[in-house]
């Protein structure tokens, strides 16, 4: 039995015994209380019975329970009727009050005490619960409330095992995916809290093998973007160390080697910026920026890099001005730019649009698939047509989510990002 399985019979069965326990002594205590009343009543009309035969000299019906005095002294008297065998007690009447409960002969007695002149009428009968019509009563209730106590706990053990099956299941499951292993047997989704977690647990699952599988390309896409330019490095710095470049080619073999080394510090630098952005340490200060001036700058500057693939940039810009980081700003947009520019055709065309409060980067590109647009913003993810290593519009999104911007991406012919502000 699962530790839950107890918690749950405890939590269940526990109330349920000490309201059973509860019933059955306030029951019995009212019974008791109802008999003894009406035994009392009863007794007295039996007096009154005994009281009226004397009067009227008539004998005393055999089958009550009664012993008359005189000056404290037992009267036998004449007996009418068919008797019963009786236990006679024996009592003083003087040391009774009207309604009264003693012990006499071992037995528990209530007794009613009647008096008129010197005579003395008392009539008697068992406590209740000394009658055995009374401690049947008792068993039968008894039984009954542990009846339903032994229902109680096979419904309960019933009813937990249906809540802790599927409970047991999703841990079972969540220990597989701690281990690395996403083929899952889960509960079936019933309608309810349980069938939430069920399937939160399904697309937790889902989540995260592909960001292992993201996460695998992304690494094996980072060992060989190092390696590569490693390896042209190494090459070529042992050709000028045996000698065998010619000196007219040895500034165009050092300009090679310094490419690829910026190539890896490119790399290096964008993992380092993505790690605190993540991390919340990077720092950004807020200012009025003109938009429309510094998209012109951005361009500008990018210009010679457009013009390996006759790539062209077409402006269609309005004056606005938003509240942001000055080099964060710069930065969201080159990296909107060559994503764009990794996308586009030779001799393409980037559209970009800035309204008062919206700024649109759109590419000739093949567009964004509905499966990719799901996590175009996560670490690892690139198109077909790049390049880089799936961190720029991860950085993208970290920056602009840091200053509080809207963002997004359509596809219409290409693929169009876009920002918006207050």
């Amino acid at each position: 039995m699962s530790r839950l399985m107890k918690k749950l019979l405890w939590t269940a069965l526990l109330p349920l015994f000490v309201m059973a326990l509860l019933t059955f002594g306030l029951t019995s205590l009212l019974i008791g209380r109802f008999a003894e009343t009406e035994s009392y009543d009863q007794l007295a009309r039996e007096a009154d019975i005994v009281y009226e035969a004397l009067v009227d000299g008539r004998g005393i019906p055999g089958q009550l329970d009664v012993l008359v005095f005189q000056d404290g002294q037992t009267l036998n008297l004449e007996r009418g009727g068919r008797m019963r065998r009786q236990m006679i007690p024996s009592l003083d009447p003087n040391a009774l009050s009207e309604r009264d409960e003693v012990s006499a002969n071992g037995m528990r007695l209530l007794t009613f005490l009647r008096e008129e002149g010197d005579v003395q009428i008392v009539t008697y009968t068992p406590v209740p619960l000394s009658n055995p019509q009374f401690r049947q009563i008792y068993v039968i209730l008894g039984s009954g409330f542990l009846l339903a106590l032994f229902v109680a706990v096979g419904v309960t053990y019933w009813m937990g095992r249906r809540l802790t099956s599927p409970l047991i299941e999703l841990k079972q499951a969540t220990a597989s995916i701690m281990s690395g292993r996403h083929d899952l047997a889960l509960p079936a989704v019933t309608d309810d809290e349980i069938g939430d977690l069920t399937e939160a647990v399904r697309q937790m699952n889902t989540s995260l093998e592909e960001k292992e599988r993201l996460q695998n390309t992304f690494i094996s896409g980072i060992t060989h973007d190092v390696r590569t330019p490693l390896a042209i490095v190494r090459n070529e710095a042992e050709m000028l160390e045996l000698g065998v470049v010619k000196p007219k080619d040895v500034a165009a073999t050092g300009r090679s080697m310094t490419e690829e080394v910026d190539r890896i510090d490119r790399l290096v630098t964008q993992m380092l910026e993505y790690s605190k952005l993540s991390a919340g340490k990077l720092v950004l200060t807020t200012e009025s920026i003109h938009m429309n001036e510094l998209i012109e700058a951005t361009v500008t500057r990018m210009e010679e890099w457009f013009r390996q693939k006759q790539v062209t940039v077409t402006l269609e810009l309005e004056d606005a001005t938003v509240q942001a980081d000055r080099l964060a700003m710069e930065r969201i947009l080159t990296n909107f730019l060559q994503n764009a520019y990794q996308a586009s055709p030779i001799g393409g065309v980037i559209t970009i649009r800035l309204t008062e409060r919206r700024l649109e980067i759109e590419d000739e590109g093949p567009g964004i698939t509905d499966a990719m647009r799901t996590n175009i913003w996560d670490m690892y993810v690139k198109g077909d047509r790049s390049n880089g290593h799936g961190l720029g519009l991860a950085i993208n999104k970290l920056l602009l989510e840091a200053q509080g911007l809207s963002y997004g991406v359509e596809s219409r012919e290409g693929a169009l990002f876009w920002i918006e502000w207050d």
